[in-house]
């Protein structure tokens, strides 16, 4: 076997091998707190007394279950928070975008907390001003989880501070426009994360 096609064969190896680590690093999810991250990577500490951080999450709060939005606490944002933007993000999926199951934002400064099954409304009442945006299948409000059977996806309940109020129309707010309208404007941000696995 002569030399020049030995060194063909191993260029076309490293070239594949390149193309497949390519494609595998394209297809990570991109997370909202990478596309508008906090100013000087500022936390909020992010809690449920529904799960722990890291732990497997109740399935009354998936599409198995009562499919309702559990319920969650944050510390309060730094000086100068006008609004919070709560998101939730699906990160085990093969794809540059994760799956986003619920998108809330304009919740007041004052709120800190947000309490279980919250109603799937644009406009909510409780907390006054807060807004439903679309999940991933255009609808308002939360949507549970409900992986394919035996995966466990690990999902990712994020809260930021922002220095605004976004003031979009709930119609068209989906993760992607609230995302967009966030950037420059987040003060701090954090995150709890359940893992469920599909049935």
């Amino acid at each position: 076997m002569s030399r020049i096609f030995l060194i063909a064969v191993s260029a076309a190896v490293t070239l594949w091998a390149g193309t497949v680590l390519a494609q595998d690093a394209s297809t990570t999810p991109v997370m909202a707190p990478t596309l508008a991250p906090a100013k000087g990577g500022a936390t909020l500490a992010v809690t449920s007394n529904a799960f722990r951080n890291g732990a497997i999450f109740p399935e009354m709060y998936t599409q198995n279950g009562q499919n309702i939005s559990p319920p969650l606490s944050w510390t309060r944002g730094p000086s100068g928070t006008k609004s919070y933007v709560v998101l939730t993000e699906d990160s085990g999926v093969s794809r540059p975008q994760p799956v986003f199951h619920w998108v809330l934002y304009d919740v007041p400064a004052n709120v800190t907390s947000l309490p279980q099954a919250l109603p799937t409304d644009a406009k909510l009442a409780e907390p006054a001003g807060a807004m439903n945006g679309l999940n991933i299948r255009k609808a308002s409000g939360y949507m549970g989880p409900k992986p394919p059977a035996g995966q466990t996806h690990p999902y990712h309940f994020e809260v930021f501070s922002l220095d605004t109020m976004l003031a979009l129309d709930p119609s068209t707010a989906d993760r992607n426009a609230v995302v967009d309208a966030m950037k420059g404007h987040v003060l701090a941000e954090g995150e709890i994360v359940g893992m469920y696995t599909g049935k």
